[in-house]
């Protein structure tokens, strides 16, 4: 539909060009993932992460929590991955037009019982493509990429994988996290045990050094 600057600065929507920080997306046409009704099982299970977390923060029944916890919050965020994914596909054809695909992507998991964020946090997601880097806001847990908060070409961009230790409700865990850095400032893509950041580096890489 749009494209670009070569700053990352301005985007042009078919009649003129919009600030990027002031470009909203529409609502996104509905995924497959929402289609076949497993959005709804995903939500599900989001909510009985949701209740596991603060039981397993009540020393009572955290034993009793924990191994359930730990399944539940596999099957959430692997669920809402997923659904992340699709939505970045359409969000970036939306601002790039079909002739530019998304070639990896990643999306800020679902946490739980991590001392720096909220109980569940779904916040970026990254896209590259053959020439870009699109960095999105999303709007809800349960919403959908809505913001750019950064848009530039590859090569005027870094990404970095980030493997920090941090407290969950299990201990002490070293979790992959996605560092992009480009014109406008950094921005950390949280992951968890699905989360798949060589790949989106890899591919940055491979762009990167074409242009």
């Amino acid at each position: 539909m749009g494209q670009f600057s070569d700053d990352g600065k301005w985007w042009w929507d078919g009649t003129t060009w919009v600030a990027t920080a002031e470009v909203v997306l529409p609502q996104l046409p509905m995924t497959e993932f929402e289609r076949s009704g497993k959005l709804e099982i995903a939500r599900d299970h989001r909510k009985n992460m949701e209740r596991l977390y603060w039981a397993h923060t009540f020393p009572p029944l955290a034993w009793l929590s924990g191994s359930a916890l730990l399944v539940v919050r596999n099957r959430a965020s692997g669920d809402y991955r997923t659904w992340t994914l699709e939505q970045l596909a359409l969000a970036t054809a939306y601002v790039l037009g079909p002739d530019e695909p998304v070639l990896a992507g990643e999306g800020g998991t679902l946490v739980a019982g991590q001392s720096d964020m909220p109980p569940l946090s779904r916040d970026l997601a990254v896209a590259v493509t053959a020439a870009h880097v699109l960095v999105f806001r999303i709007d809800s847990v349960d919403g959908q990429p809505r913001w750019i908060a950064l848009a530039a070409r590859c090569s005027n961009v870094t990404i970095e994988v980030l493997r920090r230790p941090r407290t969950t409700s299990e201990g002490i865990v070293a979790s992959p996290d996605l560092l992009v850095s480009g014109w406008n400032g950094k921005w950390t893509i949280g992951g968890s045990n699905w989360f798949k950041p060589d790949p989106v580096v890899e591919a940055w890489r491979q762009a990167a050094n074409r242009r």
